[in-house]
């Protein structure tokens, strides 16, 4: 919120000209949601003989959006809606090349909860297309796909029957990607899986089922321990509860944290890319492609210096839109996006047939 708040009192403290802000759009919107309905489980104390209802109750899931955009619309979209409410997700969005000349901008918060985990989404740009350039800033922080990223852009731009041609170079910021914290400072081939929890700040308490009544924790006695968190919550009261459910979310939280130590890393590419319009009435084309063949570190875990089996080190980002008006009732659309940054995909398709009963 802090971040949404800065920008706007930026843009309105820099910004004189009041054309700035004409035909944008500033919303905010709520919705809830009932959660979805997990499996029934349970569990059976060995003391007692009492079995308990484990299944998890989700909260109800929620979406607030904070924002205001000015985003032109190309000749094929129509307004899906009377009002904005930040749940507009639009293909052409990832176009490098706007639907006009001049400046756009999207500064978007998003909080939301979905089967009782929390987001919060930032998408933050600003772009300015002129006749022979384009310039753009951006910040995202996609946490429901863990893709977060900030920098800008520079590109030339060539225009001519319906093509732009753009070259130029573009910065990106990015969290540490390719390196697994716990596996480089734990081995559970040697360690035993309770030290490595205690090195981790959970602690244990042994227990046991007194069967013979003898007061003797002998032989014939079930016994187990029960776990807590760092900060003494219980979690588990046997260790094969707590491996199954716990040990993991311990080591995320672990590499989440060293990783976040690291910091965010910097990196420097080359892009060039292509994109090409055409629309009438009963067909539309709009498609693009814009590739990052070249990168240079200016950090030391950039990704293009890991080490890691499988990189890649081309980015890209593409996308296509194309519908067709086969006749008065017949229609047929196809939307499609990929990107690939840092070897995360990020992609969405959509295709259809509309067929319009009179």
């Amino acid at each position: 919120m802090r971040i949404l708040l800065f920008l706007i009192l930026a843009i309105t403290s820099f910004t004189a000209d009041a054309q700035f802000f004409k035909y944008s759009t500033f919303y905010i919107s709520g919705d809830a949601s009932s959660p979805i309905v997990e499996p029934s489980r349970y569990m059976m104390d060995r003391q007692t003989g009492e079995l308990t209802d484990m299944t998890v109750v989700n909260p109800f899931n929620y979406k607030y959006s904070f924002g205001i955009r000015k985003i032109a619309r190309f000749d094929y979209e129509n307004k899906a809606k009377n009002f904005y409410d930040g749940d507009e997700s639009s293909v052409n969005n990832y176009a490098p090349v706007g639907a006009v000349e001049g400046s756009e901008y999207l500064l978007s918060l998003e909080l939301s909860r979905n089967r009782g985990m929390q987001f919060v989404n930032h998408e933050y740009w600003y772009r300015h297309v002129g006749k022979y350039y384009i310039a753009k800033a951006e910040y995202v922080d996609n946490q429901e796909i863990r893709l977060k990223t900030f920098g800008g852009e520079l590109r030339g731009k060539v225009s001519f029957g319906g093509f732009n041609v753009t070259a130029g170079v573009k910065h990106r910021s990015h969290p540490v990607y390719g390196i697994n914290p716990f596996e480089d400072n734990f081995d559970l081939e040697t360690d035993a899986w309770w030290s490595v929890a205690y090195d981790l700040g959970y602690t244990d308490e042994y227990w046991y089922y007194d069967g013979e009544g003898n007061d003797v924790d002998d032989y014939y006695d079930y016994y187990n321990w029960n776990w807590f968190t760092p900060d003494g919550t219980q979690v588990a009261s046997t260790d094969e509860e707590f491996m199954k459910y716990h040990f993991g979310r311990a080591v995320s939280t672990y590499n989440d944290n060293q990783l976040k130590q690291l910091g965010m890393q910097q990196e420097l590419s080359t892009i060039f890319g292509v994109s090409y319009y055409y629309y009438s009435e009963s067909f539309w084309l709009h498609t693009w492609m814009d590739v990052l063949p070249h990168h240079i570190g200016l950090s030391e875990y950039a990704y293009v210096n890991m080490d890691i089996p499988g990189k890649t080190d081309v980015d890209f980002n593409t996308g296509l839109i194309m519908g067709a008006k086969v006749s008065k009732r017949l229609g047929t659309f196809i939307e499609a996006r990929y990107q690939r940054y840092w070897d995360i995909d990020n992609y969405q398709l959509k295709a259809g047939v509309n067929y319009s009963i009179f």
